[in-house]
């Protein structure tokens, strides 16, 4: 019985920059879902950036605290057809 329940109705409603947790139809460690920001959709897939690379460091006048030297960001891509379900804030 189907209860109407759409993952493309919820993915209308999300924004790039917006922080959300996605669960998937995977086992192991991609089934406990990938918490991240929007940074692209597709037709297909959404991108969620999951921690961000280093800042780099030296630069006069900038401001805030960069991260560790050497450190890379991590990005996933993940197929719509494999999204169980998404959590994001109440706004």
């Amino acid at each position: 019985m189907s209860d109407g329940f759409n993952i493309r109705n919820t993915l209308r409603s999300l924004r790039i920059g917006q922080t959300v947790t996605i669960f998937t139809t995977a086992g192991g460690t991609g089934g406990g879902g990938y918490t991240g920001t929007i940074i692209n959709f597709s037709s297909g897939s959404i991108s969620l950036l999951l921690s961000a690379s280093a800042g780099p460091t030296g630069v006069t006048g900038a401001f805030g605290t960069p991260g560790a030297a050497g450190a890379f960001g991590a990005v996933v891509t993940i197929p719509i057809n494999q999204i169980t379900s998404i959590t994001q804030n109440a706004l």
